[in-house]
């Protein structure tokens, strides 16, 4: 009887994993997706070298469980000074140049379906600012790289701003900023193992009756087979 129960709750637990998707992360809403290399972008060869395949411009960018973002600063090319922020957090253009290794970074805790809070903006008097992923402000400034073959489980993306609000280039790489998803461990979470399951069913009082029951005949059946 107990190998029928856990291998029913094993059956269930089964049946849910298969129907969730087990590393979903960062996830994107809306805008128009193009494959790259971008027109304009300077630096479509190290994105492309980093599997970085498509990039979707105008979209929100979203995530799907718990965990931490890690933000850190990667490149530019632009000749004004631009900005990205996530609340108390900031971090500055430093180079004319793509270094994939980061600069020393910042992380935010987030929450499954959370939208992201950050915002790039520009000292050009003339550039779309803010790009504001959480107010969905000026959001066709926002271009974000991504492996589309990690579409389901996506945990890495670069987030690319365009400051031009006339004669706009298009090319996303004003000001480039990595975004690492890191789910919250699994030890962490309480696991929910077959015998916790088995130990929470509760017992009918009818069980206990049916067993009292039995014993009784056991009894009676052996008094007269003496």
């Amino acid at each position: 009887m107990k190998s029928d129960v856990l291998g029913a709750v094993c059956t269930c637990a089964l049946t849910l994993s298969a129907a969730m998707p087990g590393h979903a992360s960062f996830v994107l809403s809306g805008g128009v997706t193009q494959n790259l290399p971008v027109t304009g972008n300077k630096f479509n060869a190290e994105l492309t070298a980093l599997n970085l395949d498509q990039m979707t411009s105008g979209a929100q960018l979203h995530v799907s469980r718990d965990g931490f973002v890690d933000f850190a600063y990667i490149g530019a090319e632009s000749a004004f000074t631009n900005t990205f922020t996530s609340g108390s957090y900031w971090a500055t253009e430093q180079n004319e140049g793509f270094d994939f290794s980061g600069y020393s970074g910042f992380s935010i805790a987030v929450s499954a379906g959370d939208i992201l809070n950050f915002a790039f903006t520009s000292d050009n008097l003339d550039a779309l600012s803010p790009v504001d992923n959480f107010g969905s402000t000026n959001l066709q400034g926002l271009g974000i790289y991504f492996d589309s073959s990690q579409s389901g489980s996506l945990l890495q993306v670069v987030l690319g701003y365009d400051d031009q609000i006339f004669n706009d280039d298009d090319d996303f790489e004003d000001m480039l900023v990595r975004a690492d998803f890191r789910p919250v461990p699994a030890a962490a979470i309480a696991p929910l193992t077959s015998a916790a399951l088995i130990g929470a069913v509760p017992v009918p009082p009818a069980v206990y009756l049916f067993g009292s029951s039995l014993l009784g005949l056991i009894g009676v059946a052996r008094r007269n087979a003496t």
